[in-house]
């Protein structure tokens, strides 16, 4: 039983790195990039070609997704298809600042990383889809959390608090919480300079929509510096972004 949950979590893991990489891998890319055996990755890669989720490259010795794996979770949040809304609205947003462009939605205490489209800038923050970080403790946590009630928000707390690495400033405090949150809520956005990666800013909000049921949000990520130069321009590109694509009767205030 634990193999074939292993080797689940390895197709999945693999799913993930083509969304993150978005080109052909050689086996041993794969390999190099997840951290596993040439042997099982080349066994693995050929079953999902046998299966139609993946396809030969021009060379026949790469790999790359398949139609296939794109309908799988279309019928979902059609929004969220490679051709949809909220795909549009971050490419666009990549392509006007260059930055790093996430999006999130909750899990259990986590916020997930749905999409990310990577940065264009010589320094760029690495990070790819179903990367995790804590509701509480993040930026793009915060802004989901601002949609929840005041118990389940306490709830996160105190299992944050309680967790075996959490010491000393890693502690959250519910009343500093319970104001940003109040300050999410009130101004429509999110914005950390100190986050959970040394040295890195996020710039987020909240969108108008519910992927089954759960709140998403996306943010604009890259170096502090960075985000505390152009925090203004950054907002009102986010707002911009939102209000064209999702609230298409709704103009950017300037």
């Amino acid at each position: 039983m634990a193999r074939v949950v292993k080797s689940a979590v390895r197709v999945l893991e693999v799913l993930e790195l083509f969304d993150r990489l978005q080109r052909q891998a050689s086996v041993g890319e794969v390999a190099r990039e997840l951290g596993y055996p040439v042997s099982s990755t080349s066994m693995l890669l050929g079953n999902l070609l046998e299966r139609g989720y993946l396809r030969h490259g021009p060379d026949q010795r790469t790999y790359f997704p398949t139609p296939r794996v794109t309908v799988l979770g279309a019928w979902i949040e059609p929004l969220l298809t490679p051709h949809g809304t909220v795909m549009r609205m971050m490419s666009e947003l990549g392509e006007r600042t260059g930055e790093t462009i996430i999006l999130a939605a909750p899990t259990r205490d986590q916020a997930q990383y749905l999409h990310v489209v990577p940065a264009t800038t010589t320094m760029r923050m690495h990070v790819g889809p179903g990367t995790m970080r804590p509701l509480v403790a993040s930026g793009l946590g915060r802004v989901l959390l601002s949609t929840m009630p005041d118990d389940k928000i306490r709830h996160l707390v105190m299992r944050h608090n309680n967790g075996e690495q959490v010491e000393g400033e890693a502690r959250i405090s519910l009343a500093a919480l319970q104001r940003d949150l109040a300050a999410i809520r009130a101004c429509g956005y999110s914005v950390v300079l100190r986050g959970v990666t040394p040295g890195a800013g996020l710039i987020s909000m909240l969108l108008p929509m519910q992927v089954s049921g759960l709140p998403v949000a996306v943010g604009i990520g890259g170096w502090a510096r960075e985000m505390r130069a152009r925090q203004q321009e950054y907002i009102c590109l986010l707002r911009g972004a939102i209000e064209k694509h999702l609230r298409p009767h709704v103009r950017c205030a300037a």
